[in-house]
């Protein structure tokens, strides 16, 4: 029934209000867009200001407008804004023109999630360090950087609750942190299918749809992000 009332207003040539429309059918669009915005800038991935939640947005909902097709449902329509934001950001991230488009995503997940596995410890300074780090001649060099990434509160809170981590400890400076090393440390495929369930509120099944991989290796990425987070 929406998608039939978007291919209407579609018809009338109503931008506005069919973007209206699909914000108020999915608000959790915005908050995923929002939040990797949020999140990339906090880990210097993009100039802070230099994009927008609505500027992304636009884009993702002109291209819906323009491809809408009545055969539709709802599910459909979701799976596509979810999928085309994912790739929106990641074009604005520069990500994509580092990988060949041939390249499996599930093996590619597979290779992540060897590097995921990597066990944490804390250096004598208690910041939160990869076990391989320890033996890395660029550690110190690198080490300032690496873990000054300071994560804001909009992004730390999410992750606590969907997570379900102890939130009885203040967010301190030394706490956002380590999450932005924690979040920094995760990597890129690895980190869309943790942004998709943690600012977009999908579940597993619709993630594993929306990025064309196992459901199975998206629940495992899950899971070792979930106890990284844990360590912070």
């Amino acid at each position: 029934m929406v998608v039939q009332e978007l291919h209407q207003i579609k018809k009338e040539k109503d931008f506005n209000t069919f973007y209206e429309k699909i914000e108020t059918m999915v608000p959790e669009i915005r908050s995923f867009v929002s939040k990797s915005l949020k999140a990339a800038e906090n880990e210097g991935k993009l100039d802070r200001g230099y994009f927008d939640a609505d500027g992304v947005l636009d884009e993702v909902y002109l291209d819906i407008f323009s491809q809408l097709d009545p055969s539709w449902n709802e599910n459909r329509l979701r799976y596509l804004l979810f999928k085309k934001a994912v790739a929106n950001l990641n074009e604005k991230k520069a990500i994509e023109a580092s990988q060949p488009e041939s390249v499996n995503t599930n093996d590619l997940l597979k290779e992540e999630l060897d590097r995921l596995s990597e066990a944490f410890t804390t250096d004598g300074d208690g910041d939160l360090i990869l076990n391989t780090e320890l033996d890395d001649i660029s550690y110190k060099q690198e080490r300032k950087h690496a873990t000054s990434i300071f994560m804001d509160e909009t992004i730390v809170s999410p992750v606590i609750e969907k997570f379900k981590l102890s939130d009885d400890i203040p967010l301190s400076t030394a706490r956002r942190v380590s999450f932005g090393y924690a979040y920094s440390s995760i990597p890129h495929f690895s980190k869309t299918i943790f942004e998709l369930y943690a600012f977009g509120d999908r579940n597993t099944a619709e993630i594993a749809e929306i990025l064309s991989v196992k459901e199975a290796l998206v629940q495992k990425v899950l899971k070792i992000v979930s106890e990284r987070f844990k360590r912070v």
